[in-house]
């Protein structure tokens, strides 16, 4: 069993010994074929092929487009450069291509930086909750009739 992991070290599909492909690490439906000469299918009978691996490691669609390659320690770069996996079979590499999903094996961009508040504004505001408690919403507000006229004496 061969794993193909993502950017992200997680394994995302896995390549048995007859080429057999199913996503994901634990067993499931298989969702494609890798054939013994770098052919890629997206059937389990090896019909429809949707590209290749050639002998340099460059992975082609099948309109002959360059979808990415793979190196000779097994790293998988996308057509823009970026390193989106890692492979032990260089044919491996057309999986993680051209059947893996790419938000599986993307890494997770990191957000926005929040320059609207800093450190020291949350500081102030925890100090002006203590300082200055707020109003509480479950009393009712008080009458004349409460002030004044409840609490005297009976005459």
């Amino acid at each position: 069993m061969r794993e193909i992991k993502g950017a992200n070290g997680f394994v995302v599909a896995r390549v048995d010994a007859e080429g057999q492909v199913t996503m994901g690490r634990d067993a499931g439906p298989i969702s494609g074929r890798v054939g013994s000469k770098g052919e890629i299918y997206d059937d389990d009978a090896g019909v429809h092929q949707v590209g290749y691996v050639d002998g340099s490691g460059a992975v082609f669609d099948m309109r002959h487009e360059t979808r990415g390659s793979v190196d000779s320690w097994g790293h998988v770069f996308n057509a823009r450069g970026e390193l989106v996996g890692s492979v032990t079979h260089p044919a491996d590499a057309g999986v993680l291509l051209l059947l893996v999903d790419e938000a599986a094996y993307a890494l997770p961009v990191p957000g926005a930086a929040d320059t609207g508040s800093s450190l020291m504004d949350e500081a102030l505001e925890l100090a002006a909750d203590v300082q200055r408690p707020g109003i509480r919403k479950d009393y009712k507000p008080l009458t004349d009739r409460d002030v004044f006229l409840e609490h005297l004496p009976p005459q």
